[in-house]
């Protein structure tokens, strides 16, 4: 219809100012905002005047296209025209000010303004937000004589934006107290604060005031609601809200299985995902993005190659979010020449990208290659971040280079300025122990800037089992024992220490500690994969459905290897 329009519109020999507005209005509304552009040029050209229909529209389209300097050249044009004491004119002008981060022009539009009605106010307290000037925009809308709900919106969105998120609460409150009806952006903004508190009772209470007002719960909304219940961890009763939903869109779909994803759900992700498909709703980026963080964390091959082949064949590897997603995945199963042929057929690279590659590549024992990747990033003027040195600190610990990985570190700490997180202290650590340098571990841990966790204790405690140094296992355990008590699994490892070197005495005194505290040894567990499932077995577990078949085998390759003349460790063990 718009184009037959335009058809008619350029058959007229002069079009005035009530054709032109009209088309320019029509453009704008359906996003067209180059089209709009070029009929508002051809009116200047052909000297129609403007008036305070045209410089609203157009000032819209000049934000949407992000350009500044029209909309000022447009402002020159308004203020010659004398259009510029119009309300609707400078509210479009302080729209774009704001929204363009000119503060200073929309408050001098705004001061000049005779009638200062909720929009303006609103247009500069989201200035002041995008600014980060809370308190600026907290005395803007205080000095309001009206607040619509939009207002109430604005201040709300400022102090969430800002980090704020207990004031938002408490504005939402007094929203209700002073009888301002919220509305659907309302309760999303709500919902979306509670979700990144994980504040379940905020979000409970918010849910209770739609149902108490029998509000019209949309597509928006629920997913708002659906997500908040994720992030707090409530899995179930985000798919009671899912379920109940009558329309979903591809957002509602991606924000569950990003949820299971997120909540160590991969099962009921990969079975949503199905699911997704078979209602022939394209997944997008995050749905993406999400299922192949599942499938390289579950360590099934076949699940990883069926989700590689479906986005290939898609054509969905285009977006660098995607295919750092799926690089990252083929590195993850081992995959590591397809992950390396993703990688070099990407048109773009950003950092995710090279860092995917540097750790995929480390990870996988291919120190050098995550090197040499890590030089062609700089070449090519990437910028290296705190996750890339992770990576090369992890080649250097696989490849036992512990020099340069101490050159690394201090390369990344002077060069780059970047502050070592827990991450690059662990691999220091861990590239000590597996030189067997245990001294200089334990040394480097007690010069450490950050409070050792357990991760970088209990390396320091796998080195000294393999290294027999009782003295550095027992310091450890003391850390672990204070840092995870609900575990066990380093008094077993220090138990086989004791027994390992002889020191039966000790070995005995710690299990009866064990016992006396009640303290439960973890169920060992593995898993085979067979036709796209996954079978886990634990210890002493007997509800297998080929139970019998399945402990046949094991005792038959265990009489195998006592004619082979095994030598099983018969030590004390756990």
């Amino acid at each position: 219809v718009v184009d037959y329009a335009r058809k008619v519109f350029d058959r007229i020999p002069q079009p005035d100012e009530n054709l032109s507005n009209s088309l320019i209005s029509v453009y704008t509304r359906l996003s067209l905002h180059e089209e709009a552009v070029e009929v508002f040029r051809m009116m200047i050209r052909n000297d129609v005047c403007i008036d305070s229909y045209t410089v609203p529209p157009i000032v819209k389209s000049c934000l949407s296209l992000a350009d500044l300097g029209l909309g000022k050249q447009v402002h020159c044009l308004a203020i010659s025209c004398g259009l510029d004491t119009d309300a609707f004119v400078q509210t479009a002008l302080m729209n774009l000010y704001s929204r363009s981060g000119e503060l200073a022009s929309a408050k001098t539009i705004f001061e000049k303004m005779d009638t200062k009605d909720p929009i303006a106010y609103n247009c500069l307290i989201s200035a002041y937000s995008q600014s980060g000037d809370v308190l600026a925009a907290r005395k803007m809308f205080d000095e309001m004589p009206n607040r619509s709900t939009a207002s109430w919106n604005s201040l709300i969105s400022c102090y969430a934006c800002n980090g704020h998120y207990q004031e938002a609460l408490r504005i939402f409150e007094r929203m209700k107290d002073e009888k301002c009806n919220p509305n659907e952006i309302t309760l999303a903004s709500v919902f979306s604060i509670c979700a990144k508190l994980g504040d379940l009772n905020a979000g409970l209470s918010a849910e209770k005031f739609i149902d108490d007002n029998n509000l019209y719960r949309s597509t928006i909304l629920s997913t708002a609601v659906m997500e908040m219940y994720l992030k707090c961890g409530a899995v179930e009763e985000a798919r009671r809200e899912f379920n109940k939903m009558d329309k979903r869109d591809v957002v509602t779909w991606s924000a569950m299985i990003a949820g299971y994803a997120q909540n160590g759900r991969p099962e009921e992700a990969l079975e949503l995902f199905e699911s997704m498909k078979n209602e022939n709703i394209k997944p997008n980026d995050v749905a993406l993005v999400s299922i192949l963080s599942v499938c390289a964390d579950s360590g099934s091959v076949e699940a990883c190659e069926e989700i590689g082949r479906y986005i290939e064949s898609q054509g969905m590897a285009s977006n660098v979010f995607v295919t750092s997603a799926l690089l990252n995945m083929y590195s993850k199963c081992g995959n590591i020449s397809k992950s390396h042929q993703i990688f070099l057929n990407m048109p773009k690279k950003d950092t995710v990208t090279w860092n995917s590659m540097i750790v995929g590549l480390a990870t996988n024992g291919l120190s050098e290659d995550a090197f040499a990747v890590y030089k062609q990033m700089i070449k090519t003027g990437g910028r290296p971040n705190d996750i890339t040195f992770v990576g090369l600190l992890t080649a250097c610990s696989h490849a036992g280079l512990v020099e340069m990985g101490l050159e690394i570190f201090r390369h990344m700490k002077i060069d780059y300025e970047i502050v070592p997180q827990i991450e690059h202290y662990a691999c220091i650590v861990d590239l000590f122990c597996r030189a067997g340098r245990l001294k200089e571990a334990y040394d480097f841990i007690c010069g450490m800037e950050v409070e050792p966790n357990a991760l970088i204790w209990g390396s320091l405690l796998s080195a000294s089992r393999i290294h027999m140094n009782i003295e550095l296992a027992e310091l450890s355990v003391k850390k672990l024992a204070k840092q995870d008590p609900d575990s066990s699994w380093y008094y077993v490892l220090l138990s086989n220490i004791y027994s390992s070197t002889g020191h039966w005495q000790e070995a005995l005194n710690l299990q009866k500690m064990m016992k006396d505290k009640k303290v439960q040894k973890a169920a060992a567990c593995s898993w085979v994969e067979v036709d796209n499932k996954l079978h886990r077995f634990l210890v002493g577990d007997s509800s297998l459905p080929r139970n019998t078949e399945a402990y046949g085998t094991v005792n038959g390759l265990a009489m195998q290897s006592t004619w082979v003349d095994h030598d099983f460790d018969s030590g004390l063990r756990l």
